[in-house]
């Protein structure tokens, strides 16, 4: 598997030396994963950070009325992993599982500090994607707690179509906030 598309996509945020690019072969360690294979259990620590070469996982929750909500998705040249629960290796209320077939590149907790630390650019980079990520979290809080069945369904037109054509009605509808029924009957609004 290929650290091609990781690099290119890092290269984004600015350049990447031939020692960065070394370092970030070594570290990042490829893994296909299979349509619904779990690669963080809820309630064990999230100690992997997953980048998507292709394919699809997502992070989700069952809720207190045992409805499973989407917090996430992600996809070709995305991140994904319980950021809080990365960071200080603690237990997550939440099970991150692949979706769609995937080759991935993942780094370890403890590798990812050394990464980090080897390098004032690579760390600006990450800077950079935590900056993206918390700009996407909020936003999607606020289309989660304050948009309407129609406006959550034009946002996912307009911001993730890609979405639409590659995962049912039960994951699109987890991804809203809403049970399938209700997504089922109000997606011809898209």
């Amino acid at each position: 598997m290929n650290h091609e598309l990781l690099i290119h996509f890092l290269r984004q945020y600015g350049e990447i030396s031939d020692v960065e690019k070394k370092i970030i072969e070594h570290y990042f360690i490829p893994l296909k994963a299979k349509k619904k294979e779990v690669l963080i259990e809820k309630n064990a620590p999230c100690n992997k950070l997953f980048f998507v070469n292709s394919g699809f996982l997502r992070a989700f929750y069952i809720n207190e009325k045992g409805k499973e909500i989407t917090r996430m998705i992600a996809w070709e040249n995305r991140f994904l992993t319980n950021l809080g629960s990365f960071k200080n290796f603690t237990e997550n209320n939440e099970t991150i599982d692949c979706i769609k077939d995937a080759e991935l590149l993942y780094i370890k907790r403890e590798d990812f500090d050394t990464v980090i630390h080897s390098s004032l650019n690579l760390k600006s980079i990450y800077a950079d994607l935590l900056e993206e990520y918390n700009t996407a979290s909020i936003k999607r809080f606020e289309v989660l707690s304050t948009y309407t069945i129609e406006q959550k369904l034009a946002h996912l037109k307009q911001d993730f179509p890609n979405l639409l054509k590659a995962l049912n009605d039960g994951l699109l509808a987890s991804f809203l906030g809403m049970n399938r029924e209700t997504y089922v009957r109000n997606k011809n609004a898209l």
